[in-house]
């Protein structure tokens, strides 16, 4: 049983306890849901001296109890916390470091090589991304698709992942920027059944945002 859970079954439990009638720990874990064996090791955290399910505990032993599990369940979140802000710091340090080597490959004509690093780096830190920075990262990347003639659907996709990050920014002139800038990149019959997806999509978020703003 998770911890939370169990706090919410012990304070069930502390409402029809009598305060003077002691509970063997075996029938107070039937109360609870849990195993008579687990019951006993989580009690034996603060009382050593109880030796098996059959002995006895008191309405203070489980609040007792019951505080420690909350202190347990606050230091496990606190934890969890930690360890997301040390991931976020990470993925950060990770952008930092991709996106100068990305302009490097660029500046050298290496496209295939920028849009995998792009891909990589979106990865490993597209969760602590910002709309502004993920809106400009797919739009290189669906130019850098455009420039090495990878498949149409490819730099659509990418084209229409810019749209949903500038329609979090209510970025309705972004949109429309965008969709006039590579309009007439998609001219073959194929491709522009794939351009027709992003207008589309631009033409519903702009619709939508118009109606809010």
């Amino acid at each position: 049983m998770e911890l939370h859970e169990l706090i919410r079954q012990m304070e069930k439990a502390e409402k029809i306890w009598p305060e003077d009638r002691p509970w063997a720990i075996q029938i107070l874990a039937g109360y609870l849901h849990v195993p008579p064996s687990e019951l006993l090791t989580l009690f034996k955290h603060h009382n050593p001296t109880l030796e098996s399910e059959r002995d006895q505990v008191m309405p203070e032993d489980l609040r007792l109890l019951r505080a420690q599990c909350e202190r347990m369940l606050e230091k496990a979140k606190s934890e969890n916390v930690e360890d997301k802000r040390k991931e976020q710091a990470k993925a950060r340090r990770t952008i930092q470091m991709l996106l100068p080597k990305i302009s490097e490959f660029i500046a050298h004509k290496d496209i295939p090589r920028a849009l995998n690093t792009y891909i990589y780096m979106l990865g490993e830190g597209g969760e602590v991304a910002t709309p502004e920075e993920k809106a400009q990262w797919y739009e290189d990347m669906g130019r850098l698709c455009l420039k090495v003639q990878r498949h149409p659907n490819e730099a659509a996709r990418y084209f229409r992942s810019a749209i949903h990050s500038l329609s979090l920014l209510e970025d309705v002139d972004g949109i429309q920027d965008l969709i006039e800038t590579y309009d007439e990149l998609f001219v073959s019959p194929e491709s522009r059944k794939s351009w027709e997806s992003v207008i589309n999509l631009g033409k519903e978020s702009i619709s939508k945002l118009q109606i809010y703003m």
